[in-house]
């Protein structure tokens, strides 16, 4: 009962783990999804050879996007590791004006323009945090392009700014803040600075802390909250880059138009972040995992086992005894385990003891009783010794020979091989006394009835 019992709390921390993970995961899908008409394809983004550049006045279109690139840092002093990414796509568009925001930069800047956000700036928990809000602050502020200095440049971004907001689209769901394009006060850039407030929560993790704080998830969440509230609308929407212009992830030969090249920093990320990328990698495996054991400890669960079997050798914890008919002594006895018969033996010393591991217990008669019926034979056959049947005298009489040549157990002693088996608690025991065996009245009492009060 234990162990069903057991199985049966497990069976369900896991159905409720299993379930409320997909729910979850299902959730975050349905409300971060990405309407596929809002991806740019090649067919609206003019795709040049090498480091030609364009302008959209010449084909009758606008730069609703100033020529601005953000970048953020610690410093003014940028990394050598990156700097030579960063210096290449300033060379590539030498007419684009360069805005480094560094720590003190950031803080001065919010304290200008946006000082009701100053206190919350100042007490984001990690640095990168602060990172993210101020680039949305100044593309808000300056509109421009943002990039993390982890992303190079492969061709001029001018056929990019012709639509008023560009987000890449991340994996698995959602979009990034890694690059970002925006005009100069856009709603969209309006709600996300705004909803920073509202989605400043720590979430104990290094991780998740950032990432629904002030990272992509909290991104992708303004651009699904955006979206579904300016659906239908007039004007221009908000535009997805896909893996084939973005870059980010594609394989070798997968984003041959991509304008950019990545090469991976995520200098922030703690060990937690590889235990979700871990899950973000082999998570689908272990669901199923889970959904196996969690079938299967079911099965085992409907399946009735072994049931727990009554028997007259045991009965609600207690070991039965049946009296035997000892031919030596023309007695009945009552055949105890050496264990329990040795405070017995203190009391009554006359008790004969044998050599075997059993003490007997001499029943207060010795009449022989009648054969059972043919029709109580099967049931009293093993349990019940002192059947006079000529057959089972015969078998008797050749069973004592045998054991006399062998030197086995006295004649009186218990036939039933003895098994070692687990220990098993006892209670107790009941001996079975029936009256047939007697020639008293069947109520066999231990004395006289004690009146009630």
């Amino acid at each position: 009962m234990a162990r069903r019992r057991t199985l049966f709390i497990f069976l369900s921390v896991l159905g409720l783990f299993l379930v409320g993970t997909v729910v979850v995961l299902s959730s975050i899908t349905y409300y971060l999804s990405i309407d596929p008409s809002a991806y740019l394809t090649t067919d609206e983004v003019p795709i040049l050879e090498g480091h030609t550049r364009w302008n959209a006045s010449e084909y009758g279109q606008q730069e609703r996007i100033p020529r601005i690139l953000h970048q953020t840092w610690r410093t003014e002093t940028l990394p050598t590791r990156w700097k030579g990414i960063s210096q290449q796509c300033r060379d590539m568009m030498p007419d684009y004006e360069y805005m480094l925001w560094t720590d003190d930069g950031s803080r001065e800047f919010i304290a200008e323009h946006y000082p009701w956000f100053l206190d919350t700036f100042n007490n984001y928990k990690y640095a990168i945090q602060r990172a993210d809000a101020i680039r949305y602050f100044v593309l808000h502020h300056y509109g421009g392009v943002y990039l993390d200095l982890d992303i190079g440049c492969i061709r001029p971004l001018d056929p990019l700014l012709a639509y008023p907001v560009i987000l890449p689209k991340t994996i698995p769901v959602g979009v990034s803040n890694d690059l970002m394009f925006a005009e100069k006060g856009h709603p969209f850039l309006e709600q996300t600075i705004h909803n920073l407030v509202t989605f400043d929560h720590n979430w104990i993790l290094n991780y998740p802390t950032v990432m629904f704080s002030t990272g992509p998830m909290f991104l992708s969440a303004q651009y699904g909250i955006y979206t579904s509230s300016h659906a239908g609308a007039q004007g221009a929407p908000v535009r997805i880059l896909p893996k084939s212009l973005y870059g980010k992830n594609a394989k070798e030969g997968e984003a041959p138009d991509s304008f950019f090249t990545h090469f991976y920093g995520s200098s922030w990320h703690a060990d937690d972040a590889a235990f979700i990328g871990f899950l973000g990698h082999w998570g689908k495996v272990l669901l199923w995992i889970g959904l196996v054991i969690l079938i299967g400890g079911v099965v085992m669960m409907v399946i009735p086992g072994k049931q727990r079997r009554y028997t007259l050798r045991r009965i609600g914890g207690y070991d039965v005894l049946f009296p035997r008919w000892s031919s030596r002594t023309g007695q009945w006895h009552f055949h105890l385990p050496r264990s329990e018969a040795s405070s017995q033996s203190e009391s009554s010393p006359t008790s004969p003891t044998y050599t075997d591991g059993y003490d007997v217990e001499r029943l207060p008669f010795d009449m022989r009783p009648v054969s059972p019926a043919s029709t109580e034979s099967s049931f009293a056959g093993d349990q019940l010794a002192g059947r006079s049947s000529p057959l089972t005298e015969t078998f008797r009489r050749v069973r004592n020979r045998v054991a006399a040549f062998t030197n086995a157990i006295p004649d009186d002693v218990p036939r039933t091989p003895h098994r070692p088996r687990r220990h098993r608690f006892s209670r107790g025991y009941l001996f079975f006394l029936p009256a047939i065996f007697t020639t008293q009245s069947p109520d066999i009492e231990a004395g006289p009835e004690s009146p009630v009060p």
